[in-house]
């Protein structure tokens, strides 16, 4: 797998998945075989690093693409005596930045960086007997990650017809980050959702809240968030032993060109003063709390995200609850099943989860890795690519129409090329999205 980080977030993001990666390399989980252990961590290695440096450290598998040296330089001084990255593969400019505009980053930056990044990509995929596929890494608040990236992802698309690309977006606090947010995120979304084969969206906010309400981090920053999400990218592209791979992911979560966006549920997560108690959840316990996060809210349950909440030992009432349709849902177990806490998840196969027009065969797909992450007991992760995608979106869109037909910050992005007909298919595309998403749970 090759990762294409961009801007501040994608690289900061970066830094911590591939030190998640390596330190759950280097663990040893002593209720598997050596030989287990051994398989799994050549597996890991084989699909994100590639080689060792003159220090003995691995060389990930990914190149860092910014509009500004700082956060590059500030990562790389970050020491870490396990991997490192290849400097031919920090590409930046000393100054500049992308000026919080996607067309800034579309129609300028990217094509400054065209050829130095190109040029680096080809020469990671000559290094790899095969190439999985291309992981992005962005924030879609601000214009590098969201211009540059899209610019990237329609340059890759092209160079690369037949790879998968999958894109892994951060989607900004609703509270805002900066003014042009939702102009920005709207045009990400509209290109990465036509280009590429598979979208992971992560709302900050709701990283944050798992941050405050469950592990008990009331002062969470960017690091604890991006410590988050980088563990729910561990949980689904680190090696299972039914071989899943980028394209089997593709087919199994998203098998209709209309529903390419999904979302990523984990548990559990655990304080680090209360980790002595991890033992006494089952299974059971943690599957029944993803089935959770796929409820619709109603009354004043409706702002209370399940995953943002600790997990029950108590049975979960479901009489009552109606869940939101999915086209695709994959669960990966990470942990050893054992005689008297058995891994059961038909509460996940129920028709009612599923849109009607889904294959009863193709909808859903369980995974299971007897090896732990970060030698964590268990940790439970469910793809899930189902109608809950088209609330965010809303906002994003209602407030960027807000936004256009006040004429806000229009000129910024005409300066540089961008036309009202652009803003105007962007629109289209992604309410095309939300329509199709909202219409699910219409069945």
């Amino acid at each position: 797998m090759l990762t294409l980080q961009f801007g501040q977030c994608g690289n900061q993001l970066g830094h911590n998945f591939f030190t998640q990666l390596s330190t759950d390399i280097n663990s040893r989980d002593k209720n598997v075989s050596r030989d287990d252990n051994y398989q799994y961590t050549e597996s890991a290695i084989e699909k994100w690093f590639e080689g060792i440096n003159n220090d003995g450290c691995r060389l990930a598998r990914t190149i860092l693409i910014d509009t500004e040296a700082k956060v590059l330089k500030n990562i790389c001084r970050q020491t870490n005596s396990q991997w490192t990255y290849r400097k031919q593969n920090l590409i930046c400019q000393t100054s500049g930045g992308s000026a919080n505009n996607w067309a800034y980053g579309y129609l300028m930056k990217g094509p400054q960086f065209k050829e130095e990044t190109l040029e680096a990509i080809r020469r990671e995929i000559e290094r790899t007997d095969r190439l999985e596929g291309m992981l992005f890494l962005l924030s879609s608040a601000g214009g590098t990650g969201s211009g540059v990236g899209s610019y990237f992802i329609d340059n890759l698309r092209e160079e690369f017809p037949t790879k998968t690309l999958i894109g892994s977006i951060i989607l900004p606090f609703t509270s805002g980050e900066v003014g042009t947010q939702n102009y920005n995120t709207l045009l990400t979304l509209a290109k990465f959702n036509e280009k590429c084969d598979i979208n992971f969206l992560f709302e900050n906010e709701q990283i944050h809240s798992i941050c405050t309400s469950i592990l008990k981090n009331f002062d969470a920053n960017l690091k604890n968030i991006n410590d988050v999400i980088s563990r729910k990218l561990a949980a689904i592209f680190q090696p299972v032993e039914n071989c899943l791979n980028a394209n089997s992911l593709v087919s199994l979560v998203t098998p209709h060109p209309s529903y390419k966006l999904a979302s990523i549920k984990s548990v559990p997560y655990i304080p680090l003063n209360s980790s002595i108690y991890e033992s006494s959840y089952k299974w059971h316990s943690h599957i029944g709390h993803l089935k959770q996060t796929l409820r619709v809210g109603v009354f004043n349950d409706s702002v209370i995200d399940p995953e943002t909440r600790k997990i029950s030992h108590a049975p979960y009432d479901r009489n009552y609850h109606k869940y939101c349709k999915s086209i695709g849902n994959i669960l990966i177990t990470r942990g050893t099943s054992l005689e008297n806490d058995s891994i059961v998840y038909d509460e996940l196969k129920k028709n009612d989860l599923y849109a009607k027009w889904m294959p009863e065969l193709e909808r859903f797909t369980h995974f299971n890795q007897r090896r732990r992450l970060l030698n964590q007991e268990k940790f439970v992760a469910l793809i899930t690519n189902n109608s809950q995608i088209h609330r965010s979106l809303e906002i994003i869109v209602d407030r960027a129409w807000k936004m256009y037909t006040h004429g806000a910050f229009l000129h910024q992005y005409k300066k540089f090329g961008l036309e009202e007909d652009d803003f105007l298919h962007s629109f289209a595309k992604v309410e095309n999205i939300v329509k199709s998403y909202r219409e699910l749970d219409n069945e």
